[in-house]
């Protein structure tokens, strides 16, 4: 497919040379209105697939005319940072309403800017609705990305509600790395059927991900010392709960390691502060929970480290999709026990190749020798020969 001309210039400043697949897919269903879901790999440009066809649907100086759901002010920024270029083509706004941030700084950019997209959580958004600062009877494209979690639990209930606002012939896209039961229930919970483009088994955009497994019960703050003081280095540390977050990030400043927190419980600002820091390289190691799994796209992140095993396949995807985006190399590397890499390889990691290594001194990789088994040398091969001879000449060796 041909790079529209609203976009070539665009797409030369930013060194892309091509739609990836999943751009290619949805471009064309957008354009002509079509009610899509559309799941691919992490790292496959699934933001550029939306904005894209979107921009070019978009009239400038008319208002609000869509809306984009995201679950984190992480990503909702982040695309409106993706956006704000493209609008500009058409001479248009783009603005984040999102929890945690200044709510009224939000309303006066939202009355100075009279935006024509809107980027959004939806929490936030249903305040401003409430107030009466956003119509959604005039929204005409509802794009609702990483659906799998938007529409769970609660969020299904809020998301459901605003639909109900939105004009009956709304046309609405659903994005998403990994699958939801519910996506197989979409006509019976929102009333329309929907196209689905699913290119998740395309091995292009995770090519380049190495997976490890690393053999570490009590000292995974060393081997993480290890790794962020290797110059090369440049990762994310993810865990399970706050409380096991925290615990680690003492263990690590007594030992001396530089790095950043993004908690879900952090505020607005030292979220922003930390992204900021690591983002830009000032800090090589972030520590942080699934705040930071989902979409969060950083060029520079080449390792993905999990304290402990992921609860479920659809976790490891995400977090372990932060590295090795757009076919770049990355690694993705888990602690726990032996028992963990039985469950880990066989159940969560089934649909990758799993090795397990050590980390050496330096920061580096090597082969991990099966536990209990040392290798051969010369002189233990010579023994197992001696005691052999002893058996078979029953205990008398040859002279």
């Amino acid at each position: 497919m041909e790079i529209p001309e609203l976009y070539q210039e665009y797409f030369t400043q930013n060194s892309y040379k091509k739609f990836t697949a999943i751009q290619e897919q949805v471009y064309e269903p957008f354009i002509n209105n079509q009610d899509l879901l559309a799941m691919a790999p992490t790292g496959s440009g699934k933001t550029l697939a939306f904005c894209l066809p979107l921009v070019e649907k978009i009239n400038g100086g008319e208002g609000l005319q869509a809306i984009i759901l995201e679950p984190s002010q992480e990503l909702a920024i982040q695309t409106r940072d993706v956006l704000q270029p493209l609008v500009k083509l058409i001479d248009s706004n783009v603005i984040a309403i999102t929890g945690g941030a200044n709510s009224k700084r939000q309303l006066e950019k939202l009355k100075k800017q009279k935006p024509e997209i809107i980027v959004a959580t939806i929490g936030r958004l249903q305040e401003l609705i409430n107030l009466k600062k956003v119509k959604p009877s005039k929204v005409k494209y509802l794009v609702i990305d990483e659906a799998d979690e938007l529409l769970s639990d609660t969020k299904l209930t809020d998301v459901r509600n605003f639909v109900d606002m939105v004009a009956d012939d709304v046309q609405i896209s659903m994005f998403s790395a990994t699958s939801n039961p519910i996506f197989l229930e979409l006509p019976k919970w929102f009333g329309r059927d929907f196209l689905t483009i699913d290119d998740r088994q395309n091995e292009e955009y995770r090519k380049g991900i190495k997976h490890y497994f690393v053999q570490a019960t009590n000292n995974q703050e060393e081997l993480i010392r290890r790794l962020a003081h290797n110059s090369k280095f440049h990762g994310m540390v993810f865990f399970n709960s706050s409380r096991q977050l925290h615990k680690s990030a003492s263990n690590l400043n007594f030992k001396k390691t530089n790095f950043v927190v993004l908690d879900s419980k952090s505020s607005s600002q030292q979220r922003k502060d930390a992204l900021s820091r690591f983002t830009s390289k000032k800090v090589n190691l972030i520590l942080t929970n699934d705040v930071a799994a989902r979409g969060i796209d950083i060029p520079a992140v080449n390792t993905i480290i999990n304290y402990m095993v992921p609860r479920n396949t659809q976790e490891y995807v995400h977090r372990s999709g932060r590295t090795g985006r757009m076919g770049r190399a990355g690694v993705s590397i888990t602690f726990g026990n032996a028992h963990d890499f039985r469950n880990f390889s066989k159940d969560i990691a089934k649909d990758f190749e799993v090795k397990q290594v050590m980390i050496t001194e330096d920061g580096g990789f090597t082969k991990n020798l099966k536990q209990g088994k040392k290798k051969p040398t010369e002189k233990n091969s010579e023994r197992k020969k001696e005691r052999w001879r002893d058996k078979k000449n029953k205990g008398y060796r040859k002279k």
